[in-house]
């Protein structure tokens, strides 16, 4: 689908906010609601948004990210499958993804603790160890998530950071509902919710202002087919001699100044840092890897990159 300005405005808009009325984004991009509506039904009908979704803050629940990198061996099609759907049906998977690179597979898990994390990891490598040849495993200590500046001329970001102190905050039934359907369904009506969730307007209301005035409910999202709109998903993983807290600063500013910049993550493990970014060609990320490599070379003892060639969950609130 070949995107127009008035495409890429509501996008831009949606990925502000995904629950945003109609209304609300026609005011923004200067169109009618109509047309607005118009283009956001074909948007979705074309497969350019494939999901609405919540960012839930995991950190305020107790739960840490611990990231696993699988190389395959003696693996075909159907077993490389049966593996995927493995980790998209497991409760404690946030995201999954398919790469080219030194990697065959990317998992984000979430677990409360490191032992808690162990028997999910031993779970599928005795049922699967066979075909693993190489893992790694990284703990995420610290990840400022970032909006999609490059879907319009405007530089408006809006910032999400998980993993900072790990707090207990109760969820009671009502919120776990809650959180589990809005997790993979943001744009849900509140009459669709009442139907669902057999609870007043006026419930569900107090309970989503309370879980986002308690930072539970960060973020209102919108997760984007980017093979739609022309782009790439890399990871630059870098290797550091050395991060101090200064040097930090300036990594987490550049990724967010720059409009192809959607995400750092500071590690635990083989590797020290992790960026993302979302760019129209190989040249693009090539012509970021230099200019990384330029105002960080003090910093950098080795690094990596890798693309992330089909994204096959997201959800960030998976119990």
């Amino acid at each position: 689908m070949k995107l127009d300005l008035k495409d890429k405005k509501i996008l831009y808009e949606l990925d502000l906010n995904s629950r945003a009325t109609l209304n609300e984004i026609a005011k923004k991009v200067g169109l009618s609601k109509q047309v607005v509506d118009y283009h956001l039904k074909n948007l979705i009908k074309n497969n350019v948004i494939q999901q609405f979704y919540t960012v839930i803050n995991f950190s305020k629940l107790g739960y840490t990210q611990y990231k696993l990198y699988l190389k395959f061996q003696n693996v075909n099609p159907a077993t490389e499958k049966e593996i995927i759907a493995y980790w998209i049906n497991s409760k404690n998977s946030v995201w999954i993804a398919s790469c080219r690179g030194r990697w065959d597979l990317a998992v984000s898990i979430l677990a409360k603790d490191i032992n808690d994390f162990g028997e999910i990891l031993s779970n599928f490598i005795n049922q699967y160890g066979l075909f693993v040849l190489e893992k790694d495993v990284l703990i995420t200590q610290i990840s400022p998530v970032f909006t999609k500046a490059y879907l319009t001329e405007k530089k408006e970001k809006k910032r999400f950071t998980y993993g900072r102190e790990i707090e207990h905050y109760e969820l009671d039934d009502i919120d776990i509902k809650i959180l589990k359907i809005f997790s993979t369904n943001a744009r849900m009506a509140i009459l669709e919710m009442i139907d669902k969730l057999n609870l007043t307007r006026d419930v569900i209301n107090y309970r989503m202002k309370k879980l986002t005035k308690n930072n539970i409910i960060s973020q209102y999202r919108i997760s984007i087919n980017l093979n739609k709109i022309n782009h790439k998903l890399y990871k630059i993983i870098l290797r550091l001699h050395s991060l101090t807290p200064e040097k930090e600063k300036q990594l987490i500013a550049y990724i967010a100044s720059h409009p192809h910049g959607m995400q750092y993550l500071k590690l635990v493990g083989s590797w020290d840092v992790e960026l993302e970014f979302e760019v129209k060609d190989d040249e693009q990320l090539h012509d970021i890897l230099l200019e990384i490599r330029n105002q960080f070379s003090e910093i950098i003892r080795d690094y990596d990159t890798l693309l992330i060639n089909q994204e096959h969950k997201l959800n960030y609130y998976p119990f």
